[in-house]
């Protein structure tokens, strides 16, 4: 079992990417970006590749830019755009875990970060997709630059 080490995680983020494949991939070319994000995923999870999980992750944004293009509804676009971070998010995380413990095991620490991860970004992307069905008034230029750069600040303050 120990030789396992990350799997729990690659799974998650194939899971995530195939979410995100069949929400946004409503016409030729944002099929075809979803299916390039699910492939490079799936290899950059056998090789243990940063680079191609990256990869991965753009070419899964961009089925979802394509797809908002196409015509694609909010909550598909937010559903589609939250699958992409968890597969991006899951398959780092899949790499750094083989990376740092080899193989060692991690199943317990995997399913807590898979868990808490999902739970957070699936509650953004609730609370997001019910702001968009509310009738909210407009925020001025400088209420909405203060918010991203609360943001910026909050995610700065999480990386130390």
């Amino acid at each position: 079992m120990t030789a396992h080490t990350g799997l729990v995680c690659g799974a998650a983020a194939v899971v995530a990417a195939l979410t995100a494949l069949f929400a946004a991939g409503l016409g030729l070319f944002s099929t075809v970006a979803g299916v390039a994000g699910v492939l490079l995923l799936i290899g950059g999870g056998a090789l243990r590749s940063d680079r191609l999980v990256d990869l991965a992750g753009g070419a899964l944004f961009l089925e979802v830019v394509v797809a908002a293009l196409q015509g694609a509804t909010t909550a598909t676009a937010l559903v589609a755009g939250a699958g992409t971070v968890l597969a991006w998010t899951f398959g780092h995380a899949a790499v750094d875990l083989y990376e740092d413990l080899g193989t060692a095991p991690s199943r317990s620490v995997e399913l807590g970060h898979v868990a808490g991860t999902t739970a957070l970004v699936g509650g953004a992307t609730a609370l997001t997709t019910l702001l968009f069905r509310i009738d909210v008034p407009a925020l001025s230029p400088l209420a909405l630059a203060s918010l991203v750069l609360a943001g910026v600040a909050l995610t700065a303050a999480l990386r130390r």
